[in-house]
């Protein structure tokens, strides 16, 4: 596990301070992102089975492809990632099995991020 660093009221576990300074991203950062993308497949492979309970599959559907394509970038965009699972999980609100398996993306994007 990194080893976390607190400043004022921020907390982070990858630091680099100065001129030119810049963070290797360690096998347990892309283990993270391994999981959150294992996580977000998962949800997308239900999705079919479930498409009729849904209000807008095609754009829940859209959404977690390109959530998808964002966490398989190199350089990962938060916001987008959290935006777009945002999405995700209010489109498919109240049918249980894509709630908790979105959930389960939710956490371990948490995870990619803390």
């Amino acid at each position: 596990m990194a080893e976390k660093y607190r400043i004022g009221n921020i907390e982070a576990a990858n630091v680099a301070v100065g001129k030119g300074a810049t963070i290797n991203v360690g096998a347990q950062q892309i283990a993270l992102q391994d999981e959150a993308l294992q996580e977000l497949r998962r949800f997308i492979a239900l999705l079919p089975a479930q498409a009729a309970e849904i209000n807008k599959p095609h754009e829940v559907e859209a959404n977690a492809r390109a959530a998808e394509v964002a966490l398989r970038e190199k350089r990962l965009d938060r916001r987008r990632i959290q935006d777009l699972i945002t999405k995700i999980a209010a489109g498919v609100l109240g049918v249980a099995t894509l709630t908790n398996a979105i959930e389960a993306v939710q956490a371990a994007v948490t995870r990619l991020f803390t």
